[in-house]
């Protein structure tokens, strides 16, 4: 019976709301304010709206296959002094010519690098529908990096340019540091095998020695191998003739695999709607029917409560006037 009262009270703060030929319910103030508190204690246990209508599936995403390159941050040269206006960094870049011979450009080019110090590192020749492509990759000294950017820029029309630089002065810094200190514990141990007097000794000073030989190895490869980036820059370079960029644009174009991608794409999208109806259905109209029954249920508790308040606080006030008229 108890429960049965409790749902006819709920019930009783939903009414009836005609719109035309389309009843649709309207909930009274208390119950409202249910729903409002059910879905946002719903969304902040789910994570957010996106959880709470896509599950933990997640909304689907397009099949878009792209990738990034990304510099990986190198050192400096020095012998392990270290000075308060030291600045080490790396600096590398990659470009895409379009020029009128691509054989007297490469050769044109080297000549200019080799001429300032670098070098020729590696080289990848193809050629596509009788059309050639080069890609050739320079050393530079990273005194020379600005003096080889403008050669290139002016041996043809530069379709890409990206040019990066990375400070590296704090990654040098701690591995000279670590070195110092290395060769420190190497000299300290050098000098105990020396007073060493017994074959335990011996062996326990050299198992040391061994451990902080290979340590002082690996971080001085270390720091040449980043002394040797900074140092010299590295310059990518992509040639190819003119008007070839037209059949670049085009190269690989096929017109079944992207109706196949938009089929795809379609799908994909129409499955995200799927998934938040169904969650919509099935997860958030039962929160927002809980939500409105415990507020209406709420609502007829402290509504009397009120009422009683608001009849005291009237008696008392009609009390206080009775007794300054008197």
């Amino acid at each position: 019976m108890g429960v049965r009262r409790s749902l006819a009270n709920a019930q009783a703060e939903v009414h009836v709301m005609k719109i035309g030929s389309i009843t649709l319910p309207s909930f009274s103030t208390p119950a409202k304010v249910g729903v409002v508190a059910a879905l946002v204690l719903a969304l902040s246990a789910s994570g957010g709206f996106s959880a709470l209508l896509f599950g933990a599936s997640g909304g689907a995403s397009a099949p878009i296959e792209k990738g990034d390159t990304g510099g990986v941050p190198t050192s400096t040269p020095g012998d392990g002094a270290i000075t308060g206006d030291r600045i080490d960094v790396v600096r590398n870049g990659s470009f895409s010519l379009e020029v009128a011979d691509v054989e007297a450009s490469l050769t044109k080019l080297t000549g200019v690098v080799k001429s300032q110090g670098g070098y020729v590192s590696g080289s990848y020749r193809y050629t596509d529908a009788s059309t050639p492509y080069l890609t050739v990759t320079f050393r530079v000294p990273s005194a020379s990096f600005d003096a080889a950017v403008l050669a290139l820029r002016a041996e043809g029309t530069v379709l890409s340019e990206q040019i990066s630089t990375y400070e590296v002065t704090m990654q040098l810094v701690d591995l000279e540091a670590r070195l110092r200190n290395l060769r420190a514990s190497e000299t300290a141990l050098l000098d105990l095998m020396t007073q060493a007097t017994t074959v335990s000794d011996v062996l326990a000073v050299q198992t040391q020695l061994t451990a902080v030989r290979s340590d002082i190895e690996s971080y001085d490869a270390q720091r040449a191998a980043l002394a040797d980036q900074v140092a010299m820059t590295t310059i990518s370079v992509t040639i190819s003739p003119i008007g070839s960029s037209i059949g670049s644009a085009t190269n690989g174009f096929d017109f079944g695999k992207e109706v196949s991608l938009a089929i795809a794409n379609l799908i994909s999208v129409g499955r995200t709607v799927i998934v938040a109806a169904i969650n919509l259905v099935i997860v958030v109209l039962p929160i927002a029917l809980i939500g409105a029954i415990a507020g209406g249920l709420l609502g007829r508790t402290i509504t009397p409560l009120f009422a009683l308040l608001r009849r005291l606080m009237g008696v008392g006030v009609a009390t206080k006037r009775t007794v300054r008229r008197r």
